[in-house]
């Protein structure tokens, strides 16, 4: 925080940036914006639920649960006095103060920098508990090499693929995957660089792709035929959808009602996406 001249001073209520969310001001402040500044003195459940709504509206983000959002209001709130000032480096900046000095205001610090977050995305119901879902994040999953977008229950903690429905993009890019056609289709792994000692390239791959023990142990002949009949590895399939059937068919679904839960749950995505678009 810088500390200018004091006669140049002014209340903070009347600084830019502010975002009102129950009721509090609030605006991320720092470098990296690793700490929120409240107006006022808010009671424990305010601040908490401050710092959601600031995630959510502005960031986009769901706070993830753990130790550290535990530990929040024990060691990363922190009540003072304060008024704001010019800054050269911005439009102002803040300046800790005694509260009878002039426009000095009640603030609270919440220090949020270490926070784990993660994308807010159209609701799903969890295929694990049926609890719902509204994040996701970029992970690597089963069933296919390369990172997407994976929904994490916060309830059973069951992670399974998103089925969420994209937003139109009017430009186009080049398409490269950036996979070796020699790695395995499943998690990418080579002859050189495997997934775990001792795996190998099968001889016998069960789909057109190569497949390596790891990735073709868990499912029995059968099943893989299953697979096929579902589309898994097809051109017809996409990446997101290959995850799904792979997954599922580790819970033990059979990949004919995988598929068929697929589609229902992209209808369901969509039609939550748009209703949320048109609001």
């Amino acid at each position: 925080m810088n500390t200018l001249n004091t006669t140049e001073a002014f209340p903070l209520s009347t600084a830019d940036g502010f975002t009102t969310l129950y009721g509090v001001p609030v605006v991320a402040i720092g470098e990296d914006g690793g700490t929120l500044l409240m107006l006022g003195h808010p009671d424990e459940r305010s601040i908490l639920a401050v710092t959601s709504a600031q995630y959510r509206t502005v960031y986009g983000q769901c706070i993830r649960p753990g130790s550290e959002l535990n530990d929040l209001i024990a060691f990363g709130v922190k009540r003072a006095w304060a008024r704001a000032v010019p800054a050269t480096d911005g439009p102002w900046s803040t300046e800790l103060t005694q509260p009878d000095r002039k426009h000095a205001l009640p603030v609270t610090f919440v220090s949020v920098e270490w926070l784990e977050a993660t994308d807010v995305a159209v609701q799903e119901q969890c295929p694990a508990c049926g609890r719902a879902s509204r994040t996701s994040e970029i992970a690597s999953s089963s069933g296919r090499a390369g990172y997407s977008p994976v929904r994490a229950c916060r309830y059973c903690l069951a992670r399974w693929p998103s089925a969420d429905a994209y937003h139109v993009s009017l430009f186009k890019l080049p398409l490269w995957d950036g996979a070796d056609p020699a790695a395995c289709f499943g998690c990418g792994c080579t002859s050189t660089f495997t997934c775990s000692a001792g795996c190998r390239m099968t001889d016998d791959s069960p789909i057109t792709q190569l497949l390596c023990m790891a990735c073709q142990a868990p499912h029995s002949a059968s099943t893989w035929q299953a697979l096929r009949d579902a589309g898994y590895g097809s051109p017809a399939s996409d990446a997101q959808r290959d995850r799904w059937l792979y997954t599922e068919a580790l819970r033990g679904t059979h990949p004919t009602t995988a598929a068929t839960t697929w589609t229902e749950r992209r209808a369901l995505a969509r039609h939550r996406a748009l209703a949320a678009n048109a609001r």
